[in-house]
């Protein structure tokens, strides 16, 4: 496995238990007694590092790459490249909070659905 592709996995599974331990710090401090009101915690703490993701990458851009906009793909992309090819080359060349942030909360949501299976096994 490349190293790099190796460092976002660990970091991004760091900050996802970090930012667990936080959502569980912050759910026992508000007196949250149910399965389903951590699972809700885990699930918005996932969804807005999904969202932290994608407006990282969505802040990367000009207004001539608004849609829309006359002559935006032109002006955007003279070579002719696809918005896809452009985030593809954006996460290859160190960019990579989409990655790093998007991975980080597909674990959150992960735990989020754990969290009723455990409270219902249990």
């Amino acid at each position: 496995m490349n190293s790099r592709i190796r460092h976002i996995l660990i970091s991004a599974i760091v900050l996802s238990l970090t930012i667990a331990l936080v959502v569980t710090i912050i759910g026992v401090g508000r007196g949250w007694r149910t399965p389903t009101q951590f699972s809700n915690g885990f699930f918005w703490a996932g969804a807005i590092m999904i969202s932290l993701g994608l407006i990282s990458v969505m802040g990367g851009q000009s207004e001539s790459m608004v849609p829309g906009l006359p002559d935006s793909e032109s002006a955007a992309n003279p070579d002719g490249a696809s918005r896809f090819g452009i985030w593809a080359a954006d996460l290859l060349h160190g960019r990579n909070a989409l990655a790093f942030l998007g991975i980080a909360g597909l674990l959150l949501l992960g735990l989020s659905g754990l969290t009723i299976l455990i409270g219902k096994a249990f």
